[in-house]
């Protein structure tokens, strides 16, 4: 139990503080592939050491979520009553609908995101260049696999396994707090209840499908928003900047 414990302590709060110093690194110095390089390297420990706790324990894959997701497995769950079950999978039907619109809105011209605003900690790691732009899809990458096949499975096996919690209504908002700190940063901006209500839905599609499929789609579709959302925001950009340019010439 001790070396889970490890793992979840550093998922929900030794890599989120380093995170939050490196945040600030970048608001002052604005290093943002060393931010990027930093975080892609401490995801990939962090994949290492749930690997090797797997085959250390001799613990099957399968019992960590690695499994297909069929349509009479989610009915055959008894997880949750079946209303709520259609309500989740209603929601996230929902949410891959609106990312395909955004992303097709997106492919022909329009700009959602013009008049939204993203956390301050979170828009200061937003690549402007080419360079630090490939960084940052490494680090997506990187961080968008390791939290759908390590997270999920190790709050679960943690929570329900080791601290022996059954009821699945508590299971599923303790794992929703677990994965709410893991995307805190330690920073104000980021208190969200939308976060917390993110993860409780994935951690209850997980106890419903014991599967990370559904899990990979939402990171899969969460980094196609946000690329649009850096389009947008990059468009701003180069407007604000062309416009400064046509001023000083008038001048």
């Amino acid at each position: 139990m001790i070396w889970f414990t490890v793992l979840i302590v550093t998922i929900c709060i030794i890599r989120p503080y380093i995170e939050s110093i490196s945040v600030r690194r970048i608001a002052s110095e604005r290093k943002k592939v060393s931010y990027y390089k930093e975080q892609s390297f401490f995801y990939a420990l962090i994949l290492l050491f749930f690997v090797l706790l797997l085959f250390y324990f001799h613990l099957s894959f399968a019992s960590f979520g690695w499994n297909p997701v069929y349509l009479q497995t989610i009915l055959d769950s008894n997880a949750y009553p079946a209303i709520v079950e259609y309500l989740l999978l209603f929601s996230f039907a929902g949410f891959l609908f609106i990312s395909f619109m955004i992303s097709w809105m997106n492919d022909h011209g329009e700009r959602i995101f013009l008049e939204q605003e993203l956390p301050l900690s979170v828009e200061a790691t937003v690549p402007n260049t080419s360079r630090e732009r490939s960084w940052w899809f490494v680090y997506s990458g990187v961080s968008g696999v390791v939290e759908s096949i390590v997270y999920f499975p190790a709050f679960y096996y943690f929570f329900q396994t080791l601290l022996f919690i059954e009821n699945t209504w508590l299971l599923a908002v303790v794992m929703g707090f677990a994965y709410f700190m893991s995307q805190l940063a330690f920073q104000r901006d980021r208190l969200s209840f939308q976060t917390l209500l993110v993860g409780t839905g994935l951690a209850a599609l997980y106890i419903m499908t014991n599967s990370i499929v559904l899990i990979l789609f939402f990171y899969a579709l969460s980094f196609l928003v946000y690329d649009v959302y850096q389009d947008d925001l990059n468009y701003l950009e180069s407007k604000s900047t062309l416009s400064k340019r046509v001023n000083r010439r008038s001048q």
